[in-house]
């Protein structure tokens, strides 16, 4: 099951906040929060509060433990600009840009079935791979007997 906090009009510039999304993304629920407490940049507490909300909408609509929980995607996009002029030398205005950006982090606790599903992949690629490593071994040995 997963759950979904989407943060929107943020008034902080998508690249300071994909920062800190990049270091939650992937990881369980607990060390996520551990990680943005001890982070010391402006978004770790907007994420925190993302983090928190995105937590507590999976408990409310199945009520699974915390403990199982990972974040599964994090990710911030651009949102509108906010310009003002302001004045400069020789009568020119200059353009002040205040960048705003939606935030979203997505919760899931469906981990282990995704990691058994890339572990069964890579196990039959293995497989793939020594069976074919096998029937080569076996093409060359018979002719170097027909060689001789």
């Amino acid at each position: 099951m997963e759950a979904r906090a989407e943060f929107k009009y943020l008034r902080i510039p998508d690249r300071k906040i994909r920062v800190v999304m990049e270091l939650v993304k992937g990881k369980k629920v607990d060390i996520a929060m551990t990680a943005l407490k001890f982070t010391n940049k402006r978004g770790s507490e907007i994420v925190e509060k993302l983090l928190k909300s995105a937590i507590a909408n999976i408990t409310a609509k199945t009520g699974v433990n915390i403990e199982n929980l990972y974040v599964k995607t994090a990710y911030a996009n651009q949102g509108p600009v906010f310009k003002k002029l302001h004045a400069r030398a020789m009568g020119r205005s200059g353009v002040i840009k205040r960048k705003f950006c939606h935030a979203s982090i997505i919760v899931s606790d469906e981990e282990q079935a995704e990691k058994k599903q890339k572990k069964d992949k890579s196990t039959a690629a293995k497989e793939a791979v020594k069976q074919n490593v096998k029937e080569a071994r076996a093409k060359i040995a018979k002719e170097d007997k027909a060689k001789k």
